[in-house]
């Protein structure tokens, strides 16, 4: 709509009804730019934060994280520069003002650090820290705070931080600025899955297997991210019982919903590479062009490391040494024959993996992501 001179009308309750309609992803990312930008032309600081945060939320849930980290650090300055900015009408039930819908998304940051080594240490200290001191200031107690310490220690397989960082979350009382009762819940029985305490697991388990206990109005979410920790658990390394493991594939498999955390198709392809390798084989056919334009590290090393670990499985198993796959140019290792040599295959996820490994370990003082591509590797 234009006005009487013809310019465009600004009217950003219906630029939010255009971005909400939209396809999550590439479509409703673009759209909540275009928000952006026509909020920033019209100085409409509420609106100018609130579609910030927004994009933050898509790339948080349904990419791959990175324009979330580079969208935050403009609403937080503009937050900054205007403090007292209330909240736009969508959340101001919850909060004071934006600072309390940015301390919200802030924790999105801290539990994005672990997965980008391009983020130094000290600048992920540095977001600890202001968090810490902005959630005091606006009079949240510390509980976020210590959660998403212990998710940080806990990728870089730092037990007695991760340990300590839990016990002292679990010891300090909710308030508004906690993720959902289920979220939290689920976050208890994978630390005692890590422990090896299944009964204790299990337990706290009941009401998410029940639907009792939801994450907001969704009734699968909170649920599938519980299959996830059980595929996880059976399909790590101490344990590795892929029969077990493939169970909750398949579970979330069926059950998969488009949020980008449950699309496990490369530990899909791991354990499938131990119960049905042709499932397996079919996965990647489906999926390569996916783990090609990884943008997230962390991602990339996981999926390598199991694509790495498939190959190998479909190497020992298989009488040939190649494999039929219709790639595309855009390949590193095209073949126009489509034949590529199983080995070959396994060393160029290997050196993926091998790379962003080193670059992890030298962010994080420490050699653990090298060693558990090592152990993989040997294992199978």
């Amino acid at each position: 709509m234009k006005d009487q001179q013809g310019e465009r009308l600004y009217e950003p309750e219906k630029l939010k009804q255009l971005c909400d309609r939209a396809e999550h992803g590439i479509a409703r990312r673009e759209a909540l730019r275009e928000a952006i930008a026509q909020a920033d032309a019209h100085n409409d600081t509420p609106f100018r934060i609130y579609f910030r945060l927004e994009l933050c939320q898509e790339s948080n849930f349904y990419g791959d994280s990175l324009d979330m980290m580079v969208i935050f650090p403009e609403a937080l300055a503009i937050a900054d520069r205007y403090p007292d900015t209330p909240c736009t009408r969508y959340n101001n039930r919850i909060f004071q003002n934006c600072m309390g819908h940015i301390l919200w998304v802030y924790k999105w940051i801290l539990s994005c650090c672990d997965e980008f080594y391009q983020i130094p240490m000290a600048v992920c200290e540095k977001f600890f820290e202001d968090f810490k001191r902005r959630s005091l200031a606006y009079g949240f107690n510390l509980r976020a705070y210590y959660l998403y310490r212990y998710y940080f220690y806990n990728s870089m397989d730092l037990e007695e931080e991760a340990r300590a960082a839990f016990y002292a979350y679990e010891s300090l009382p909710r308030d508004s600025n906690c993720d959902c009762k289920a979220c939290e819940r689920n976050v208890s029985v994978n630390f005692y899955l890590d422990m090896d305490d299944w009964e204790k697991a299990k337990e706290l388990a009941a009401d998410i297997e029940n639907h009792s206990l939801r994450c907001g109005h969704d009734r699968m979410a909170a649920w599938l991210r519980l299959q996830r920790h059980y595929m996880n658990y059976y399909l790590s390394s101490q344990r590795r019982n892929f029969a077990e493991g493939e169970k909750y594939c398949k579970l979330i498999e069926r059950h998969m919903i488009s949020a980008i955390e449950y699309q496990e198709w490369d530990s899909f392809v791991y354990c499938y590479a131990h119960t049905n390798l042709g499932k397996a084989l079919q996965i990647y056919k489906n999926h390569w062009k996916d783990w090609e334009k990884e943008r997230n590290p962390s991602s990339e090393y996981y999926s390598c490391k199991n694509i790495m670990r498939f190959f190998k499985k479909l190497g020992e198993v298989r009488k040939s040494k190649t494999v039929k796959l219709q790639m595309e140019p855009s390949f590193p290792l095209y073949q126009k024959n489509g034949q590529y040599e199983i080995n070959g295959l396994y060393q160029y996820y290997y050196n993926r993996a091998r790379k962003v490994a080193e670059l992890f370990d030298a962010r994080n003082g420490t050699d653990c992501f090298c060693h558990w591509l090592e152990r993989a590797a040997e294992e199978g």
